[in-house]
């Protein structure tokens, strides 16, 4: 596959067509997380240069967002809160003066009608090429596992442990990052933290919800919780960190 590699530095002109592609690959609830909401032009403008995308002339392919941040831990203390954690931190490391020993990937996309032709494989190399690129020899990843979502009520600790017949992982993304060199580390089980009113979630899921309890809700990894008596509807999504060192 013949293709050219640049960032939103080089190319700022392409950020609206990146993330119309996103849009269209995110469920709608995944897009109301508000560590995103808040901090997501903040990384795009401070970080153009860890944005990468790859191209085929004048179409975006695939697209790579990362973002880097200190850690002065070992790998197996990454927090449980994963990537509403990492790119908070990413900001406000950057703020405070902090300078970064980490790289953490933010997201990996490929674009809807290019999936199915081996991109994924290649993202996290070159996610990996980027990390190597800017001297950082770890680059950790709040993974969120590709068919995680129709097991929605198996635990992810029990989930990251199932095999296939030749004893890769079960699931198709987290068998991705290991085939790139990548180890699975632990499970983030608070990645993520999505509220909204109860009629926000009918909007965001096109499903009704008549009564307090959990809800198992197209696309979501976990089922939400809704209480009526407090109009509210919560999503804690769980991830899986993962570790590539370059």
């Amino acid at each position: 596959m013949n293709y050219d590699i640049v960032s939103l530095k080089d190319r700022y002109d392409l950020f609206e067509q990146q993330d119309n592609i996103c849009k269209e690959v995110w469920p709608e609830f995944m897009r109301h997380d508000p560590i995103a909401n808040k901090y997501w032009m903040q990384l795009i403008e401070r970080f153009k240069d860890y944005q990468l995308l790859i191209m085929d002339g004048s179409e975006i392919f695939a697209i790579i967002n990362t973002v880097p941040l200190y850690f002065d831990k070992s790998i197996d203390e990454l927090p449980d809160k994963g990537w509403d954690w990492g790119v908070k931190k990413s900001i406000t490391d950057y703020e405070a003066g902090k300078r970064s020993n980490i790289l953490m990937g933010v997201q990996i996309v490929v674009n809807r009608n290019h999936q199915g032709k081996g991109l994924s494989f290649l993202t996290v190399k070159e996610m990996s090429k980027l990390a190597a690129k800017k001297r950082f020899n770890k680059l950790v990843i709040p993974v969120r596992p590709s068919n995680k979502h129709k097991f929605p009520l198996i635990s992810m600790n029990k989930y990251i442990k199932w095999k296939n017949e030749k004893g890769l992982p079960f699931d198709n993304w987290l068998r991705v990052h290991i085939k790139a060199g990548g180890e699975i580390i632990k499970t983030c089980s608070k990645a993520m933290k999505i509220s909204g009113t109860i009629e926000e979630w009918q909007d965001w899921t096109k499903l009704d919800f008549p009564g307090s309890g959990s809800y198992v809700i197209p696309d979501a990894l976990t089922p939400i919780s809704i209480d009526v008596t407090k109009n509210k509807g919560v999503y804690v999504e769980p991830n899986i960190w993962i570790l590539h060192e370059t």
